[in-house]
């Protein structure tokens, strides 16, 4: 109690008095029931504390966890302590990330004290994204993964603050670059209801970024435009601006500038006015870019040196070096080869710095971290509990060593087990390889065959010699027709690699026919329509005609979501 009162001291040199309505906060708590304060309490903090200025908020703040001492509800407490280290790490740089790290340390003793599991992962969490926001890479990761072995346990579905979590731990997978991983996370985020409707605009806005670098542009346009949708409905000016840009972008990679052109103008004078400085650098850069594209290079240059005015205004390097790329293609229209190296160089250089702070063994150095201080701490609790019991220890030292004996042999008869099933399974990867091998060698030997007969057909009469139409007729219908034998080799090939393909299959769409069965397995191992229609005896234009019938069947709306869906079985 005595840091928090110190540190409120420091962040409220004289108290101001709340305006009209902030009162109120207080008087809503005490009107809730007991079991709902602390989501009263969290919807208060989300929907308008968060809003005040920093004077405001920590009076609010102090007078919720003051109220929770005297009626003794610790959850609250460490709720209100909690969001006092949150609002700082939101809107305040370094100089008071040190208090807002005091903050989460009293309200983590708190929960460990009490065991309350919920909160304790929520505010490792927080602490994990204040390290991340610093730079300190190797803390951060290390605190999300100790929120994460929590949240496990309790289960997604289980924790109250899943999606804001999700989120935190997809966004940090995206600025890494691991785009897939952040997909997955942030995919995952969105099933889950959102506490605060800004953290929704967030998620929406990184999973369209996530699309967008994997290059599935229909996907980011239809996350981002969500995004933009939820943005205005809040009335959020600098995300409207920035979601407005992020969804520019993408029509400006498609090369749609009539619909990228207005979005980009959008986002750079929201940004501008919300100070999103870094947004509006990376948009007012990318209209110079266009600029150039159509030779208007003093338009360019005017653009350019606006966007050097704003990128000094923010701590971001990553906007510079793409300033950097369209001053060296400026430099280059005006034959300026020189300063054109120059700046490219310049930019290499700062790409360069900027990968030294993304280092690849930081995630695995933070995993090692809390495994080894999870061995301790059993370990400690293992002498514990042996002093406890002096009198069985010779039992438990015999129960261990039969235990470590079993374990031993357990062990390594998985390891055979395991090493058996390893060279199966290899051998059926061979043998499958070299079945679908020998599919395709029948595709062009059948190929062949039907030139050589095109060829007989166009020569004269005379020159056509029956017996031999007749052995390439008989050739054809061999490599033609796939027999039902061909199939069940085939299906046990392919359950040895693709274990429970077809059992899965007919689980999810029972109204599949087997025809229909066998194409979507050619589909999973990826073959082109000609090879497919080979092996099923059919003409190409029947496949096409059969994933027609499957998409209707399964409600799936192109040949693309058919495939993703084939993959993901």
């Amino acid at each position: 109690m005595r840091t928090i009162i110190v540190l409120l001291c420091q962040l409220l040199p004289a108290l101001v008095i709340a305006r009209p309505g902030q009162t109120d906060f207080l008087s809503v708590l005490k009107n809730a029931n007991r079991e709902d304060r602390l989501t009263v309490a969290r919807k208060i903090y989300n929907d308008q504390i968060i809003h005040l200025d920093s004077a405001q908020a920590f009076v609010a703040l102090n007078h919720i966890s003051q109220w929770a001492t005297n009626i003794h509800d610790m959850p609250l407490k460490i709720f209100s302590v909690m969001a006092m280290g949150d609002y700082l790490k939101e809107y305040f740089s370094n100089q008071r990330n040190g208090k807002a790290l005091e903050f989460f340390t009293t309200a983590l003793n708190m929960a460990l004290r009490l065991e309350m599991k919920e909160a304790e992962a929520e505010i490792y969490n927080n602490m994990g994204w204040l390290y991340y926001k610093q730079d300190k890479f190797p803390q951060a990761f290390e605190y999300m993964i100790r929120a994460n072995n929590i949240i496990q346990k309790i289960g997604y579905e289980n924790y109250p603050y899943a999606s804001r979590y999700l989120y935190d731990l997809g966004y940090i997978y995206c600025d890494f670059g691991n785009f897939d991983k952040a997909k997955l996370y942030l995919s995952e985020a969105i099933r889950y209801p959102y506490s605060n409707s800004l953290y929704a605009v967030r998620t929406l806005n990184t999973l369209g970024l996530a699309y967008r670098e994997l290059k599935q542009y229909d996907s980011a346009i239809f996350y981002f435009t969500r995004g933009l949708d939820t943005a205005r409905v809040i009335h959020n000016v600098a995300w409207t601006g920035i979601l407005s840009g992020n969804l520019g972008t993408v029509y400006y990679f498609l090369k749609q500038n009539d619909e990228a052109v207005p979005l980009l103008k959008t986002d750079y004078e929201l940004s501008m006015a919300s100070k999103e400085w870094t947004s509006a650098a990376n948009t007012i850069i990318m209209l110079a870019d266009l600029d150039l594209d159509k030779h208007l290079v003093q338009a360019a240059a005017l653009k350019l040196e606006e966007a050097r005015e704003v990128i000094n205004r923010q701590t971001d390097r990553r906007p510079f070096v793409y300033y950097a790329l369209q001053k060296a293609r400026l430099f280059k229209y005006l034959k300026r080869y020189d300063s054109a190296f120059t700046y490219l160089d310049t930019a290499r250089r700062v790409v360069n710095k900027l990968n030294q702070r993304r280092d690849a063994v930081v995630f695995s150095q933070a995993e090692q971290k809390v495994a080894v201080e999870l061995h301790l701490s059993e370990m400690k609790l293992l002498e514990s509990e042996k002093s406890k019991m002096v009198l069985v220890r010779n039992f438990i030292i015999v129960v261990i060593l039969l235990v470590l004996i079993i374990a031993a042999q357990l062990i390594f008869r998985q390891q055979l087990k395991q090493k058996k099933n390893k060279e199966l399974l290899n051998n059926a990867v061979r043998q499958l390889h070299y079945y679908i091998d020998s599919v395709r060698e029948k595709n062009q030997l059948i190929n062949q065959f039907k030139l050589e007969i095109e060829q007989l057909h166009a020569q004269p009469e005379q020159y056509m010699l029956l017996q031999e139409k007749e052995a390439i007729a008989a050739k054809l219908k061999q490599y033609s027709i796939l027999t039902e034998n061909d199939w069940n080799e085939f299906r046990n090939l392919f359950e040895k690699v693709q274990i429970g393909f077809f059992s899965t299959l007919k689980q999810r769409f029972p109204d599949l026919t087997p025809s229909e069965q066998r194409l979507l397995a050619l589909m999973k191992l990826q073959l082109s329509k000609r090879e497919m229609a080979g092996m099923l005896g059919i003409a190409p234009d029947s496949i096409k005609k059969t994933r027609q019938r499957i998409r209707k069947k399964i409600n799936v709306a192109d040949d693309a979501a058919l495939e993703e869906l084939v993959a993901s079985l």
